[in-house]
């Protein structure tokens, strides 16, 4: 998954985010403590999809009191594994590119010029 989504309209949230598939059971807890307040509506929880949607009336709680309570429990925190997959596919792409590039300087120029080349940049 990637970052958390959140889908808004006037009267129901849906969250999507890897905390809620991965913390099962912190999520179950807060949807018991969420069913307990008054306009609440609905809540269904989908744990392999990482999602769960909130209907609520809004004339009795609001969307920002709701999303703030989901923020503070974790709901929308990115995933650490995710940012390690993206800054090693990065770096693997870095790396790739360089690899590259010194192979074409190598067909094009030469091993000297690109000898030459490789110590004026350094």
């Amino acid at each position: 998954m990637s970052n958390p989504y959140v889908h808004q309209t006037p009267n129901r949230i849906r969250v999507r985010s890897d905390f809620i598939q991965h913390h099962p059971a912190r999520v179950e807890a807060l949807i018991k403590q969420l069913n307990q307040i008054p306009g609440i509506k609905d809540i269904q929880h989908r744990r392999y999809a990482g999602s769960v949607a909130i209907q609520f009336d809004s004339k009795v709680v609001s969307a920002s009191a709701l999303l703030e309570t989901l923020e503070s429990n974790g709901w929308m925190e990115e995933s650490e594994q995710r940012d390690f997959v993206h800054h090693a596919l990065r770096l693997g792409a870095k790396t790739l590119i360089k690899g590259i590039a010194v192979t074409t300087l190598k067909r094009t120029l030469g091993g000297s010029l690109l000898s030459t080349v490789a110590a004026m940049a350094r």
